[in-house]
């Protein structure tokens, strides 16, 4: 058939593949929990699903949030009212 000598596709939609996600600082990072969220460390840390020790190493520049984390960050930055959804 067509679909097995790669002629057709089947369903797949064309996308553009999304930018990669940003770089956090440690200040971004910081200011995001506290001027944003009103977070403490292990209560924002509950949000990400991550460790208090990892939001603190990220705030202090030792570790920085890999790929899924910093997209998460992005989109909780950019959406701050679903912060209230994960919440509850």
């Amino acid at each position: 058939s067509a679909m097995e000598r790669g002629e057709l596709t089947g369903r797949e939609r064309v996308r553009t593949l999304s930018r990669p996600a940003p770089k956090w600082t440690k200040n971004e990072i910081k200011r995001l929990r506290q001027n944003v969220f009103h977070m403490s460390q292990p209560v924002f840390a509950s949000l990400l699903n991550v460790k208090a020790a990892t939001v603190r190493a990220w705030e202090q520049g030792q570790r920085t949030p890999d790929g899924a984390a910093s997209r998460l960050l992005e989109v909780l930055a950019q959406n701050a009212g679903i912060v209230e959804k994960l919440a509850s």
